[in-house]
């Protein structure tokens, strides 16, 4: 809230930093081996004894909670994982490439020196941050949150992603995949959503956000209590 008793909106987290991206994988490519095995179930971090950075350089990987099998989040090309140097992230999370996913590996170790060799740590720093304020978002929409505004939350996620990527993912399932909400709440939110002119959805695909989300259900009347500007 500021000066003024206006409630400031929350700020987004960092957006993916394309460029440092691209520069830190061209770095450390040509040290790297690809991983010849394909439609793996899983991208392992950890082997004989040392941990391994994958450079994901085509396609997707989707990332799980392993307690729960709930879909974190779904990276795409570029990405590296595995700079965190975490064995305990790893024993957390189930990396599992996609069919089209082109990734290349090498030591935690050897990926540090060269970084070190080029100066690249301010690039290194800059994704780490953008990794972190990733979790640290996804942490505050769905600990401690109303089904309502985890919904909510995931709508205005999934709005930030292109026309042509949002065309082929269903709000529907975007929602289901990524919390652990019953299907039969989140129908009927999407529903009332759609009904009281805040999204518009074609063929179970977001087309657009109307107007801004609301954060609040009037159970007395079954619809929904608009934000106050």
């Amino acid at each position: 809230m500021d000066a003024t008793g206006m409630i400031k909106p929350a700020l987004l987290p960092m957006e993916k930093p394309l460029l440092i991206l691209e520069e830190l994988i061209t770095l450390l490519l040509p040290y790297a081996e690809p991983i010849q095995e394909k439609n793996a179930d899983s991208l392992h971090l950890y082997n004989n004894d040392q941990l391994l950075v994958a450079l994901v350089t085509e396609g997707e990987v989707n990332i799980y909670h392993r307690s729960n099998m709930m879909l974190l989040t779904n990276a795409k090309a570029p990405f590296i994982f595995g700079l965190q140097g975490s064995l305990f992230q790893y024993t957390l999370f189930k990396l599992q490439p996609l069919k089209n996913a082109k990734i290349s590996v090498l030591p935690l170790e050897k990926a540090l020196k060269i970084i070190i060799k080029h100066h690249a740590f301010p690039q290194t720093l800059a994704y780490q941050t953008y990794l972190n304020e990733y979790q640290a978002s996804r942490n505050n929409l769905l600990i401690h949150r109303t089904s309502l505004h985890i919904v909510c939350g995931l709508i205005e996620e999934l709005a930030r992603l292109k026309p042509e990527e949002r065309a082929k993912i269903s709000i529907s399932k975007y929602v289901l995949d990524r919390s652990n909400l019953a299907r039969s709440g989140v129908m009927k939110t999407l529903a009332t959503l759609r009904e009281e002119g805040y999204i518009k959805v074609e063929n179970g695909k977001l087309i657009q956000l109307i107007k801004n989300l609301p954060m609040q259900v009037n159970t007395s009347e079954h619809g929904i209590i608009a934000n106050k500007a």
